[in-house]
């Protein structure tokens, strides 16, 4: 019962508040985030990992889509009709499409240049804005660098208004990471996770104070402080230093049951202090040791394993069901990944779908030339078209998509997730080791090698997981 109060006030904020919010209740806790910075990684590479999670059930696709040239009268048409001006070249990208959802996909393109968000709710109730589906492609298509990706998406978001309520954008690069939170209308703030230091985001914003002066660390749109006075909600003699995530977020989403425990258990599992869980949490923390993939797959699987939060079976057949405290690996889990982000060697997208404390994560590498049909429902022309048609992409009328039997072997350990974990983790185990052996072997032959173990594997998963339904 050592939280017990702690989730009465959490409940008493979330009852009140989140139930009439125009949005569905799901909105706001969808993802989660961990930017490790170069310099706190064990392999001195950027780590990024993030849990999708979108509700109901879709087909997740994978493509790679090649770098292209445009004609200079070429437009852009966004969802409502918007129109804007494509550049002359867009680079090449991989793609993971979330199928039906306007902010699910991942990128990353042949800079090196990766793209994840998580939903946040902002307080903005009046602004309008034009794009939301189209940004991260966009940063895709055109960024050679994170903080490029940061302009441009900025630039955008100034010129013609971001669509949605509120969320959080995280780019990175080989060298750097940024957060972005971007508010409805024409304001957002980017901020830099600072070097040897580790960021988590949940659903909510986290930047906090920053000087908006340094421009190598902090990016915003001009007037993001003015206009928090103008809507009244920021009075500089009385509140003192501007405090984004407390001027512009929204406070049922801030303390959210939903949030805020998947935010403490994150950081408390790799920082080299432990924050108690009323207290205010960090933008960022100094790890307790050097942080590797595995440390962030950790993460990404838990369901606060060890803590006061921990499944009850008697209570839940399965710790991905609704509880009362929401788990990062969840119900709403359409897949995970950690990337890292090489200079000198190929950045790999270690890739689990659905829930990542069932399925094995694979490596997915820029170079993979044969992507497997089962892994895409369409043909790559036919993707956007059919993205939002949701009778297209659908389990039932994909079946023997690699999708559909990933989910069917996902239920069928969450049937009885106490009786089954231990031996789906256990072939979890044994692929993973096999997939990082391979790579590692690949990566001392040449880049054509890596680009076809990653095919391979994307085979094998599909394989084992079709045999391990008919054991």
């Amino acid at each position: 019962m050592k939280y017990f109060w702690f989730l009465l006030v959490l409940f008493f904020h979330w009852n009140t508040s989140v139930f009439s919010q125009q949005e569905t209740d799901y909105t706001a806790y969808n993802c989660y985030t961990i930017a490790v910075s170069k310099g706190a990684s064990k392999q001195g590479t950027v780590l990024l990992g993030h849990n999708e999670d979108d509700w109901g059930d879709l087909i997740v696709n994978l493509y790679k889509v090649l770098p292209k040239t445009h004609s200079s009268e070429e437009k852009i048409v966004l969802l409502n009709g918007t129109e804007i001006p494509q550049v002359k070249h867009t680079y090449g990208y991989l793609w993971w499409e979330t199928t039906n959802q306007k902010f699910g996909d991942y990128y990353l393109n042949e800079k090196g240049v990766s793209i994840c968000s998580n939903a946040c709710l902002s307080r903005e109730d009046t602004a309008t804005g034009n794009i939301g589906y189209y940004l991260r492609r966009i940063i895709a298509e055109r960024a050679a660098s994170a903080k490029d990706g940061v302009k441009i998406a900025g630039e955008i978001i100034s010129s013609i208004g971001y669509e949605s309520y509120g969320r959080t954008y995280v780019i990175a690069d080989a060298n750097e990471i940024w957060i972005m939170a971007v508010v409805k209308g024409r304001h957002w703030i980017a901020k830099r996770v600072p070097e040897n230091q580790v960021a988590i985001v949940p659903n909510y914003y986290t930047i906090e104070t920053v000087d908006l002066r340094d421009t190598v660390n902090v990016l915003a749109s001009d007037d993001i402080i003015l206009y928090a006075i103008l809507r009244g909600w920021y009075f500089p003699q009385s509140d003192g230093a501007f405090n984004f995530k407390q001027v512009y977020g929204k406070t049922a989403n801030t303390y959210s049951f939903a949030n805020v425990p998947r935010h403490w258990s994150g950081i408390n599992a790799l920082a080299n202090t432990k924050y108690a869980i009323n207290k205010n949490l960090p933008f960022s923390f100094y790890p307790k040791r050097p942080v590797t993939k595995k440390d962030v797959q950790l993460v990404l699987e838990s369901h606060y394993e060890g803590t006061d939060f921990e499944t009850n079976y008697l209570l839940h057949k399965n710790p991905h069901e609704n509880n009362l405290v929401n788990r990062i690996c969840n119900a709403g889990t359409k897949f995970s990944i950690v990337t890292q982000l090489n200079d000198n060697i190929p950045c790999i997208v270690w890739w689990a779908p659905l829930n990542p404390c069932i399925h094995p994560y694979i490596p997915v590498v820029f170079d993979i030339q044969d992507i497997p049909k089962p892994y895409h429902v369409h043909p790559l022309s036919q993707a956007m078209t059919n993205h939002f048609n949701e009778k297209n992409n659908t389990f039932e009328a994909n079946p023997t998509s690699a999708y559909a039997i990933f989910k069917k072997y996902n239920d069928a350990i969450n049937e009885d997730y106490e009786a089954k974990i231990s031996q789906a983790k256990h072939r979890k185990q044994l692929f993973e080791e096999k997939a990082i052996k391979a790579i590692d072997n690949g990566l001392k032959k040449d880049m054509d090698a890596v680009g076809k173990i990653s095919a391979s594997f994307l085979k094998m998963l599909l394989d084992e997981e079709k045999k391990a339904l008919y054991e």
